[in-house]
């Protein structure tokens, strides 16, 4: 540093902006800026091809910039592809044994329903922050390192899904049926976006689903989500209001924020009142091989099966309506997809399962069923509800209270262990290749940490409480959420 001041003060301008810039790029190459000072000139480098355009939106050379060193876990699968792969390599199977908790924080007493958390760097804070929210609808932001808390605010109603974090907003939905878009810095309101009442619904649906959140077509950020319908507590049905999958603008879009794009409820199963059918589950976003975004998801009984729409216009791309063992088996956990070429896959590849008990492989462009793997009976009950993990070639996914590993190419079992606890959690994958390590919490409140490379259990943390929600990891750090506690582990 003293070296560039005292070149641009005998007027070697050129030299230390050089200089400066080489500094600049070579860390946002490693993913990881330590220094907070350095964020005011990044906005200087060009798009950093670290940042692929596949499944992460076509951001603008400065969204890039500011978005590199918050690729660490800032939604729900840490990315809109779902791969739930960490790009933080610092707890592997050769550091996993030393874990020890670095810090734990309160965020209420609604112990045992809080959504997964999510971690994004904060340019304006120039610091990472863990983001968690309550069942009761209080979200928190702590500092990511300390655990010390930078903000909190209401979102006035009950939540179950897991915030999402894009370009400075904290996308919260909640089950009144409001996306709510808060500054990520002070947690202050921008917008809100209350679902309408459409007919023959009497009421707006019930958010569960996760958003997503990416630029599509170039006006800025666009909000995925689904919602559920409206279930009335008692009644046989899912719901006796249907649901729908949403387009909503973000802040910053050219067309303003939270605002309806499109929105699509063509569902080929309505039941026997035309009301019933919705979404669960977590949407994925990604391009497709013909450079095309598609965004992913699955319904709920009694249509249950698996769409691809057009994320542009709302189209329908195409559509697989899954096995049907018993009488409630939603698509209740979100897809994972494998971009195009990963594998030897020229198309790409949607991974997804359900209460059905059966983990689909489908080509991404077509929706060609590539290949099925029998993970245990149908139920309807929550034993399908977790979603996979995909690196390289190693597909983990849990049923009840099983993981496997599947060779995502043809389906195959690597290894699969039994855990004490039913799993709803979905796993997390951390570590360099061929060091890999599983993140997956029970319901008894363990979190287990297995080798990627045969399952072997590497390292438990155990809470008390009902463990559902799933792991981040980023910052060289892990973090969940049991016992309405939010839990910070680090390598000793």
């Amino acid at each position: 540093m003293r070296d560039k001041i005292k070149l641009i003060r005998r007027g070697r301008l050129t030299t230390a902006v050089n200089l400066w810039l080489k500094t600049v790029t070579s860390l946002l190459r490693l993913r990881r800026v330590a220094f907070a000072p350095l964020l005011a000139l990044v906005s200087l480098v060009p798009a950093s091809p670290a940042v692929s355009a596949v499944g992460r939106g076509n951001l603008s050379g400065a969204a890039i910039a500011s978005a590199a060193p918050a690729d660490l876990w800032p939604e729900f699968g840490q990315d809109p592809l779902h791969s739930s792969v960490s790009s933080d390599t610092a707890i592997s199977t050769s550091t996993v044994s030393g874990l020890g908790k670095r810090w734990s924080a309160p965020l209420s007493s609604d112990l045992n329903r809080a959504p997964s958390p999510v971690v994004a760097y904060s340019g304006k804070l120039g610091k990472t922050v863990v983001y968690a929210v309550t069942f009761g609808g209080m979200v928190s932001a702590f500092d990511a390192a300390t655990g010390k808390p930078v903000w909190k605010r209401s979102v006035g109603a009950n939540v179950e899904a897991s915030p999402a974090v894009y370009n400075g907003t904290v996308y919260i939905a909640d089950l009144d049926g409001r996306l709510n878009a808060l500054n990520a810095a002070t947690g202050a309101v921008h917008c809100t976006f209350t679902l309408p009442v459409i007919a023959p619904a009497t009421t707006r649906g019930q958010i569960v689903s996760s958003p997503v959140v990416g630029d599509i077509d170039g006006t800025g950020a666009t909000v995925f989500i689904g919602d559920a319908g409206f279930h009335v507590t008692g009644t046989p049905d899912d719901s006796n209001n249907g649901g729908h999958f949403w387009a909503i603008t973000g802040v910053g879009n050219t067309a303003g924020g939270c605002r309806e794009k499109w929105v699509y409820d063509n569902w080929l199963k309505k039941g026997a009142n035309g009301t019933q059918t919705g979404v669960w589950d977590e949407p994925a976003l990604a391009q497709n091989s013909r450079h095309g975004w598609e965004v992913v998801f699955g319904t709920s009984n009694p249509d249950q099966s698996v769409y691809a729409l057009n994320a542009v216009n709302g189209s329908r791309l195409w559509r697989y309506h899954t096995l049907q063992n018993g009488p409630d088996e939603d698509i209740a956990a979100g897809p994972t997809i494998g971009a195009p070429g990963a594998n030897g896959f020229a198309d790409g590849v949607v991974y997804i399962d359900g209460k059905d008990g059966v983990e689909y492989a489908f080509d991404l462009l077509t929706g060609k069923k590539i290949w099925q793997f029998i993970l245990g009976p149908g139920t309807d009950q929550a034993h399908g509800v977790s979603e996979a993990a995909l690196s390289g070639d190693n597909l983990v996914v849990c049923y009840d209270k099983s993981v496997f590993a599947l060779n995502a190419t043809t389906g195959a079992v690597i290894w699969d262990v039994t855990e004490g606890g039913l799993i709803q959690a979905s796993p997390a994958v951390s570590g360099p290749p061929g060091d890999q390590v599983v993140f997956v919490g029970d319901v008894k409140g363990t979190e287990h940490v297995l080798n990627l490379q045969n399952g072997a259990q590497a390292f438990a943390a155990v809470t008390a409480g009902y463990l559902q929600a799933s792991a981040a990891v980023a910052n060289g750090m892990l973090y969940f959420i049991n016992g309405g506690t939010v839990y910070a582990y680090a390598p000793s």
